[in-house]
């Protein structure tokens, strides 16, 4: 057996046995044995599990972070809001995850899967010390609660991200044994190292109730006098990040109980009045407001919070100083996303062009999806067009993960994890499938007004509405779609729009269910294919997997 060393702060590293070989310098290293001997050594865990989110630290750990989990997924849903670069390396990882042929010996899955699982085995020790053999110094009986819940929540985090790659989506097969993914809950060499696949039913039964766990133990906000001695707290998980998360994984999982509970959940965290956003006892006094500037989630450079009432529920920045620019991993999504001027030829995934395209030569400032480019700022500040070369011609590329420059390489650097424009559109479209049409015209017009330069609401009767309920759950979607571009959402959205309409009926419109379409091949929501390979590494060091937990076809 090797060692993993496992990112735990910018400072040093702990090191646990894996079958595993990540090499890091020994010399940051901190045993296992001196986890519990101060609870700023617990929060240095946690530092590392975020960590893990926003960088991901060895060169051999390469899509592995939060923002390739959204590059991974706009490949995979390319073709209905984006669409690939013919500049596209036949072998590029993006590209086979578009084409979705990745094969189980492909390093990017291993480092995928390790590391989320790193994040997890983090957070489960985190959880053991604190609860049974934990830190005697002063500071301990302060932070206990915090640092369970921080606990809590990455594990809940890293198991939705893993039970969407890896297990089928909610709904379809739900309790079909090892159909899942590998629900590490104590201390193990990696995470994952004598753990059997779960059903997805499990997997969403324990992300919930993880989610739980940490709602009842976050603090509200930061308070600068329990929480002095660690300054970082200001930046990571809250009370409304566990319940907005929670709201996320409800809406996933696509059933009318799921969508009212996270209809539920989302009131908690904005306010119980559609179409308004105000604070709630359980944000302690904080407003998660959308402000005019479209940027603003996007856009932040160093080791800052978010504006004061702004819309980030959970916002992670890459580094401590605004002259270190971007780590590796938010330069991919930005390379690929095109935000990179200095190395095109890496840019796949470009917004969908309008029909008919362009005259040759002409600027694309027109859209498709975006039915007033002129007026709408997500259109005109948060994509762009330039002239490729090789034949591509003029694009739309997302400035959302930032323009890279040649003096400073400094961008959009910050990962907005949960935002309220998600949760706003979110209770828009439950509303409208539940029938409730002003609830949910009204926060349609929220999201539009903030981000559309002299907009007026639309009633029900609006022609891009059609005075229907099928209506407007059509025209929220392409709102949803609109909202989120290049954040990885549409992928995930195709799939539990799917599951939805196949349990209830054709409540989605049919276009935006169709199967995918690669080359001569078909791929519908419930494919084997379109799941994520377990990673061979995984199947084979297993014991308690094996190859036989392959996903089939």
């Amino acid at each position: 057996m090797k060692k993993i060393f496992l990112f735990a702060t910018t400072a040093f590293l702990i090191a646990v046995g894996s079958c595993k070989k990540l090499e890091l310098p020994p010399t940051f290293e901190l045993a296992s044995s001196e986890i519990n001997k101060s609870t700023s050594n617990l929060d240095g865990l946690i530092n590392g599990a975020y960590g893990r989110w926003i960088a991901q630290g060895a060169g051999n750990l390469q899509f592995a972070s939060g923002f390739d989990h959204i590059l991974f997924a706009e490949a995979m849903a390319s073709g209905r809001t984006t669409f690939p670069s013919p500049q596209s390396s036949a072998a590029a990882v993006t590209n086979l995850a578009y084409n979705f042929s990745l094969l189980e010996d492909n390093a990017a899955l291993g480092r995928l899967s390790r590391n989320l699982y790193a994040s997890i085995a983090m957070a489960n020790s985190v959880l053991y010390y604190a609860q049974y053999d934990p830190p005697q110094d002063a500071d301990f009986p302060i932070q206990k609660g915090r640092l369970l819940g921080e606990a809590y929540f990455i594990r809940a985090l890293c198991f939705f991200q893993a039970v969407r790659y890896w297990g089928h989506q909610y709904g379809h097969n739900s309790n079909a044994a090892g159909g899942g993914i590998m629900l590490a809950l104590d201390i193990s060499r990696d995470g994952t190292v004598g753990v059997g696949r779960s059903s997805v039913e499990d997997a969403y039964r324990r992300i919930l109730n993880d989610l739980d766990s940490a709602t009842l133990l976050l603090p509200a906000n930061y308070d600068p006098v329990q929480h002095a001695a660690y300054p970082a707290y200001r930046f990571r998980a809250s009370k409304a990040a566990a319940i907005a998360l929670q709201a996320k994984v409800n809406f996933q999982q696509a059933t009318p109980a799921s969508y009212q509970k996270a209809k539920e959940l989302i009131n908690r965290v904005l306010g119980p009045t559609p179409g308004a956003i105000a604070s709630t006892p359980e944000t302690g006094g904080r407003t998660f407001a959308l402000q005019t500037d479209v940027k603003v989630p996007f856009n932040a450079v160093g080791f800052q919070a978010p504006p004061a009432n702004s819309e980030e529920i959970l916002r992670l920045v890459n580094n401590t100083s605004a002259t270190q620019g971007y780590t590796t991993a938010s330069q991919n999504l930005t390379s690929e996303s095109g935000g990179n001027p200095f190395n095109r030829g890496q840019a796949r995934w470009f917004l969908a062009r309008p029909t008919p395209n362009p005259p040759a030569g002409s600027p694309v400032n027109t859209s498709p999806l975006f039915d007033d480019p002129l007026n709408d700022r997500r259109f005109t500040e948060l994509t762009a067009n330039f002239s490729f070369t090789g034949g591509v011609g003029n694009q739309r590329f997302s400035q959302k993960w930032g323009l890279q420059t040649q003096q400073t390489l400094i961008g959009m650097q910050s990962l907005p994890l949960l935002r309220a424009a998600d949760l706003v559109i979110m209770r828009a479209e439950i509303n409208a499938v539940q029938g409730n049409l002003a609830d949910a015209l009204a926060d349609y017009n929220l999201i539009r007004r903030r981000a559309i330069t002299g907009y007026a609401d639309r009633t029900l009767a609006h022609p891009a509405i059609g005075g229907t309920q099928a209506g407007l759950i059509a025209e929220i979607v392409q709102e949803r779609r609109r909202e989120l571009l290049f954040e990885g959402d549409e992928f995930w959205s195709w799939k539990r729009m799917a599951a939805y309409n196949a349990q209830n009926g054709p409540v989605y419109p049919a276009a935006e269910v169709a199967p995918l379409i690669r080359g001569t091949q078909t791929f519908a929501w419930n494919a084997n294919r379109i799941l994520l390979k377990i990673a061979l590494d995984d199947l084979t060091l297993n014991p308690q997997l094996g190859t036989g937990a392959q996903n089939p076809g």
